[in-house]
């Protein structure tokens, strides 16, 4: 019989010392600045391509606000009009709105309400006219939701002994289906 024999070893062997006899951090922590300064540089190109984007876009405003609508042409009115800088009304006057600096970037539903593009501008939506079956069914059904009622409810208004509201409404559908 073969004697089992327990492998181990030191766990030091496998660490990197450095002199005084300490593990050595120096590479982690080079990997950490490292991370954190590409992390940084990142941010600081975003923040300088908002900048210049935000610049542009203002210096767009102000030579449209120069001039007149009649005089423009369809991409410069389409431009106008998508730009968050620049306000078109209603009677086509063309005007800038201060911008505003925000820390987070504004979403896609963000900017089309800023835009003001699908505002009411002075009119009222048409109503809608009801239906005139849909009045009739409204009507039936609210009688039958009363004669259910008052078949399954109690004189004091408590539901009978083992029912439930679903019991008046399938009543009511069913007394519908008769009407």
């Amino acid at each position: 019989m073969i004697p089992l024999v327990e492998y181990s070893f030191d766990r030091d062997d496998f660490m990197d010392r450095d002199d005084r006899g300490l593990f050595d951090d120096r590479e982690f922590q080079r990997e950490r600045d490292l991370r954190d300064e590409i992390a940084r540089e990142r941010a600081l190109m975003e923040r300088d391509r908002l900048d210049d984007e935000m610049r542009r876009a203002q210096n767009e405003a102000a030579k449209l606000e120069q001039t007149k609508v009649e005089d423009l042409s369809t991409r410069a009115i389409v431009e106008a009009i998508n730009n968050p800088l620049v306000s078109v009304t209603s009677d086509g006057k063309i005007s800038s709105r201060r911008p505003r600096r925000t820390m987070r970037r504004p979403s896609g539903r963000d900017i089309i309400r800023r835009s003001g593009q699908f505002t009411m501008q002075g009119f009222d939506l048409p109503k809608k006219k009801p239906r005139k079956k849909n009045k009739k069914h409204c009507k039936n059904l609210s009688q039958c939701f009363r004669e259910a009622n008052n078949k399954l409810r109690k004189a004091n208004g408590q539901l009978r002994k083992g029912k439930t509201q679903a019991d008046i409404a399938r009543m009511a559908h069913r007394l519908m289906k008769k009407c």
